[in-house]
């Protein structure tokens, strides 16, 4: 009866969480978004368009969609600001904005129509970088670098900067015809952050665009090999959930990410039949043994540039009847 009642007051209190959060909310459900552009029909020059709408007390953030030839959805993004930037190819669109907040959200305005018209004037537009990601951790230096076209540009200028006590240009490419570059992996010749730049021109108008820029993260260092520490080698426990605790040690590498760590447990010690195998960003995780046997565990590491440890030792943990 207590357990019960202890379930019960649980979920009272969370009723009530929740219903506070609503009476905290303003509602909004009946308030209008209004647009402010680009309004119906106008015609945008380049591949920038800026969406602009008024704000809407009570509101936490904004939901804005924009919709390409033949209802292809181009963006669906949450903003918490009453604009946003994005770049599109040449083509008609629709967009269409609604506001929300924990507990409410407006009605879409009705979709408005545009323009995106291509032009030789490359002052206000940018080049949109595709791969590598911003922020990307790789231990990889064979690297394509590619972007996407930008009407009316003639070609494109490369750049790859290197950061370490400042920003140090590694190698400058101009005169690019085409939307790749490869480097010479000789070129990126240490572990650092990196920054790759691509800027289009335009002869006939004599302009370019700003350069676009992404940051690249260059790591080749393996992480240590875990060290477990609980249970002991040889624990012995009734059926029950464990807890499996290790250490990682300090990252020597000048470059220091997320590092994943990969639990596994299994019935016999040279892991040819696995049991469990879980991924946690922690050094700690539970698993509940319900059959007498004995079992063996192991931890390995895993950086966001992929570069992984030595499996740690075995220990085993025997489980009773």
């Amino acid at each position: 009866m207590k357990k019960l009642n202890n379930i019960t007051l649980l979920l009272i209190l969370l009723f009530i969480s929740f219903a506070c959060d609503d009476i905290l909310e303003d509602d909004i459900t009946d308030d209008i978004v209004q647009i402010i552009s680009p309004r119906e029909g106008v015609t945008i020059e380049g591949n920038t368009a800026q969406f602009l709408w008024q704000t809407i007390e009570g509101a936490d953030s904004y939901r804005v969609q924009i919709i390409g030839d033949n209802q292809r959805q181009e963006v669906d993004s949450l903003v918490t600001v009453a604009n946003f930037t994005y770049n599109l190819d040449p083509g008609n669109y629709q967009w269409r904005v609604k506001a929300e907040n924990f507990a409410y959200e407006t009605d879409y305005t009705f979709p408005v129509n545009f323009e995106m018209r291509p032009s030789d004037d490359l002052s206000n537009q940018s080049v949109v970088l595709q791969t590598p990601t911003e922020n990307l951790y790789t231990n990889n230096k064979n690297i394509i670098f590619t972007w996407k076209s930008l009407s009316n540009a003639d070609t494109y200028t490369f750049v790859l900067a290197k950061k370490t006590s400042g920003e140090q240009t590694v190698l400058e490419e101009p005169d690019i015809n085409k939307i790749s570059f490869n480097i010479d992996p000789d070129k990126i010749d240490e572990d650092a952050e990196y920054i790759w730049k691509v800027k289009a021109f335009n002869t006939t108008s004599n302009t370019s665009t700003p350069f676009s820029e992404h940051i690249l993260f260059i790591d080749t260092v393996v992480p240590n090999q875990p060290t477990l520490s609980e249970p002991l080698d040889e624990a012995k426990i009734s059926p029950s959930s464990v807890t499996f605790n290790w250490i990682n040690g300090a990252d020597s590498g000048t470059i220091k990410s997320t590092i994943t760590n990969t639990l596994e447990i299994s019935s016999d010690s040279n892991f040819n039949t696995v049991i469990h195998s879980a991924k946690t960003t922690n050094n700690s995780a539970i698993y509940e043994f319900t059959t007498p046997n004995t079992y063996y565990w192991r931890v390995k590491a895993i950086d966001a540039a992929k570069n992984e440890s030595d499996y740690s030792i075995v220990r085993s943990v025997v489980v009773e009847n």
